[in-house]
């Protein structure tokens, strides 16, 4: 499966201005035999033009709770965000988090747990509808592995 090559991000990531936004986010799809997670790091040029997307593809046993799932989403992205956080200095670094505040939606079960545990490491939780990277660009990318 493709892992990030956190050295290159960072590289990456120093090279463009402190105006810079970067998005760290996950999604996950089930299939009969395993979970795909799809973890991403988008780097929005000077937050207004275009963007670079680095992905990770991990392929596990099959998660059938929801909550362990939507956890280990968070725990990525956390996890991909920490492995670049001294490239970041002034930029914004956001936790794009595929989670729906709305009671209506299954996963605000772990709404709480998941903003705690971004926030304890030092970083912003950002949960739906304005986390694009995981529900928009992470989703696209496991729908097309």
């Amino acid at each position: 499966m493709k892992k990030f090559d956190f050295d290159e991000i960072k590289r990456y990531i120093a090279k463009t201005s402190q105006e810079t936004s970067i998005y760290v986010g996950c999604d996950s799809k089930q299939f009969q035999t395993y979970t795909l997670f799809v973890t991403v790091i988008v780097v929005h040029i000077d937050s207004c033009r275009g963007a670079k997307i680095f992905s990770e593809v991990q392929k596990t046993r099959k998660i059938e709770s929801l909550r362990e799932r939507l956890l280990k989403e968070v725990d990525l992205s956390v996890y991909a965000a920490l492995n670049i956080l001294e490239a970041i200095e002034n930029r914004t670094l956001e936790i794009h988090l595929d989670i729906n505040p709305s009671e209506k939606h299954k996963s605000s079960m772990v709404v709480k747990e998941a903003i705690s545990y971004v926030m304890a490491q030092g970083l912003k939780p950002v949960l739906k509808p304005n986390s694009i990277a995981a529900f928009s660009v992470a989703d696209y990318i496991v729908n097309h592995c």
